[in-house]
């Protein structure tokens, strides 16, 4: 075995980015708004990528490129900090760095490509996203799962945790300590993933932190660390 390493994992919207980008791709539509036979898709908590799918071909119907994507994609802000963070975590040679999101590949991609860090990330586990010959975005589901209630059908990220750490194991590479920095609801089961030398980063405001504050001191056996910048996250790793 190497010498133990820190595992990194780190939502997109609302963690690495400040915003939510299956709610800001709307705005490529300029006045007009997403029909409510296509809204109501997203009231689903296992609709998602139903929705997603639906919002694309409506772009797609109203003539929204690639390049508009990719335009609209590099104008969306990092979390203050956050460039540096992982910067600094991935420079530091002790980190692998990876993405956990519900967002798609080519939304991923783009934004790393801007700011010039993809680089950074050993891994991103996300829906796959791509342009068919008719310029349409389609997106896949990442998995088709039921075995884990807390998730949506498309993606457990408690199972990617475990599993991706299995297969580092076997690789050569064991971690010592997991960190997980998240805001959403599909950050809780990770979260709970995680032992007594790990920490979650839970987003100040956001519901991770909020149904982790409600559980059981016995489930949850990480510790908890709310933030609001990167910088926050950054003072707790210079000090622990």
């Amino acid at each position: 075995m190497t010498n133990p390493k820190i595992l990194v994992c780190m939502d997109f919207d609302h963690t690495l980015l400040d915003c939510n980008t299956s709610v800001e791709v709307k705005t490529l539509l300029g006045n007009k708004e997403i029909p409510k036979e296509i809204s109501a898709l997203s009231q689903d908590k296992h609709g998602h990528i139903a929705y997603m799918r639906e919002v694309f071909r409506y772009l797609h119907k109203n003539k929204v490129t690639r390049d508009e994507y990719t335009h609209w994609l590099s104008g969306l802000p990092l979390v203050e900090g956050m460039r540096e963070l992982l910067l600094q975590l991935y420079e530091s040679g002790d980190c692998e760095n990876v993405i956990m999101s519900d967002s798609n590949s080519f939304f991923i991609q783009t934004v790393l490509r801007r700011y010039q860090v993809n680089g950074t990330v050993a891994k991103v586990f996300t829906n796959q996203a791509e342009f068919d010959q008719d310029g349409c975005l389609q997106i896949a589901p990442f998995q088709n799962q039921n075995s884990c209630n807390r998730c949506p059908h498309n993606m457990c990220k408690g199972c990617i945790v475990v599993n991706y750490m299995a297969k580092r194991m076997v690789e050569g590479v064991q971690f010592g300590r997991t960190l997980y920095i998240g805001d959403g609801g599909n950050d809780v089961c990770p979260s709970l993933r995680l032992g007594v030398n790990d920490y979650v980063f839970a987003r100040t405001g956001y519901r991770l932190l909020r149904s982790l504050e409600k559980m059981p001191a016995r489930d949850v056996k990480c510790t908890i660390v709310p933030w609001e910048t990167a910088y926050d996250i950054k003072s707790v790793l210079l000090t622990s």
